[in-house]
């Protein structure tokens, strides 16, 4: 009968893995990576409508003032994300180090890498909207195509590199979930 009960509590207690405390914490970081979905969203739109820029006007200084408008809100989003992921990233590091952790110690490693790579993202992303910035402060001056070329290629380097950095990050996150998962955390 007594083998029985503490096999029972072992059942209850292990698929946790882990204390109380480090579960809670996890669940906290995962609470705001998930609140960040909506300022993600609204920074890709930004993003997508700053691509399409020079399509939508036929006048440089309409173009330039909406240009300015995108890039500055887009700013404020990548503030905002950066905020929140920063401090999950925080809460994540905590449990990683926590005593008695257990597998939510494991996860919160692989989270972090994630949250991690996204904060890369998001500033590699601020560098973008910087030199996109700058080359509408450098448009209506240009004599030529030439001297925005610097610009357009900086703007597609650091877009190959925002592209680069969100791949690593969903591979990292998908390994994070599924060991979430397959650890029933």
């Amino acid at each position: 009968m007594v083998v029985t009960a503490l096999l029972v509590l072992a059942a209850l207690v292990l698929p946790g893995c882990g204390n109380a405390e480090a579960r809670a914490r996890v669940e906290e970081a995962v609470g705001i990576i998930a609140s960040t979905q909506p300022g993600l969203e609204d920074l890709l739109e930004l993003n997508e409508r700053l691509n399409t820029l020079g399509t939508r006007f036929s006048n440089v200084d309409d173009t330039i003032a909406e240009g300015k408008s995108l890039a500055e809100l887009a700013l404020l989003d990548v503030e905002e994300l950066e905020a929140l992921y920063a401090r999950a990233a925080d809460i994540l590091r905590e449990v990683a180090y926590m005593g008695g952790a257990g597998d939510y110690a494991t996860y919160a490693r692989l989270a972090l890498d994630a949250v991690e790579t996204e904060l890369e993202a998001l500033e590699m992303n601020r560098r973008l909207l910087t030199a996109v910035w700058d080359m509408l402060d450098v448009l209506p001056l240009a004599e030529s195509r030439e001297q925005l070329d610097y610009y357009a290629d900086e703007i597609d380097r650091l877009t190959g590199e925002v592209s680069g950095l969100l791949r690593r990050g969903a591979e990292a996150a998908a390994e994070a979930d599924d060991y979430y998962r397959e650890r029933g955390l």
